[in-house]
């Protein structure tokens, strides 16, 4: 399924031990934890994921020009529909004002844990060709992402809609990011299969999770995604359907909740892999989380700007430097 749209229930024990599959527990229970270990790689990367809508976004990093948050998110988190084409096309920031602040949150800079009602200004930079055919519950892992900026700019929740003004360079983004993670020379890294990753975002379920959710699983190989899609299909879960794409995606043994989508899969040096995009649903399936992986990602990027010209590759540039 695709978990930004659809609530899918949660099991009253979620306060198991993190290596279960089924697990998902809160980002102040982690944090407050025995788990010392699995609390500190929370901590490095949790000021990275934030709200976006009904679901997550994640800062890929803030190697560029302006020092400003460059994140990833999901198609159908900002909704197909709001994409004025299926065309890969981005938004010269310098000229046009996509930006909004509703539901707009990343964690306070401080470093505590509540979002409150604090917006920070959110601009959609660029996205990739989408299927004609593609709806926010059916498109491919492959076609499930968007870049965005988020700039300094903030606002106190009020009347729906609130929108920021034109997007601002000349302060570097102010985050939660005690390590530095999105500074560093590797901000991301490619998933090795048997190795944990840890997945954090913000379920539309704000009763029990408040202050966000982390879900903690094995990397899968490609061979044993390959058998869990069979296991899938038998159990009648729809992701058994979705065709598995070892280039674009992985899977990681860990239960997700609507909302999640677009939130960010980590390692255990904290480094990005990727971000969340579906999940399994059906109570008899595996558990299993879809992550379209950073590096496809960028070599959508890559792709794509290397097809536009002099003058356009000018108006990117400053924004993606960075991660080249």
């Amino acid at each position: 399924m695709v978990f930004a749209t659809i609530i899918t229930s949660c099991n009253k024990n979620d306060s198991a031990k993190p290596n279960k599959a089924s697990t998902i527990l809160k980002i102040e229970t982690v944090l407050n934890g025995n788990n010392q270990n699995l609390s500190t790689l929370l901590n490095k990367v949790r000021g990275s994921v934030g709200r976006r809508g009904l679901a997550s976004k994640t800062i890929w990093s803030r190697k560029n020009d302006y020092g400003l948050g460059l994140y990833i998110s999901a198609n159908h988190v900002y909704s197909l529909y709001g994409w004025p084409s299926r065309q890969a096309q981005f938004f010269d920031l310098a000229v046009v004002n996509p930006g909004i602040f509703e539901t707009s949150q990343i964690p306070p800079g401080d470093g505590s844990v509540a979002l409150k009602d604090s917006l920070v200004a959110d601009f959609p930079l660029m996205h990739f060709d989408i299927s004609l055919s593609a709806t926010n519950e059916t498109i491919l892992p492959q076609e499930d992402f968007y870049l965005g900026i988020i700039d300094n700019q903030r606002t106190v929740r009020t009347a729906f809609p609130q929108y920021p003004a034109n997007l601002q360079t000349n302060n570097a983004l102010q985050m939660y990011d005690p390590a530095e993670r999105t500074k560093q020379t590797l901000t991301w890294s490619s998933p090795l299969a048997g190795e944990q990753a840890i997945a954090v975002g913000y379920p539309q379920d704000v009763s029990n999770y408040p202050n966000g959710a982390v879900a903690y699983g094995k990397i899968l190989s490609d061979g044993e995604a390959t058998l869990i899609m069979q296991k899938l299909k038998d159990a009648g879960d729809a992701e058994g359907n979705i065709p598995y794409n070892a280039a674009a995606e992985f899977f990681i043994q860990a239960k997700a909740v609507a909302g999640m989508s677009g939130g960010g899969v980590f390692n255990s040096e904290g480094k990005l892999l990727g971000i969340m995009v579906r999940a399994s649903d059906k109570e008899n399936a595996p558990k299993i989380i879809r992550v379209v992986k950073v590096s496809f990602i960028r070599g959508k990027m890559m792709e794509y700007y290397s097809s536009l010209t002099d003058e356009d590759k000018a108006k990117l540039r400053p924004f993606i430097l960075g991660e080249f």
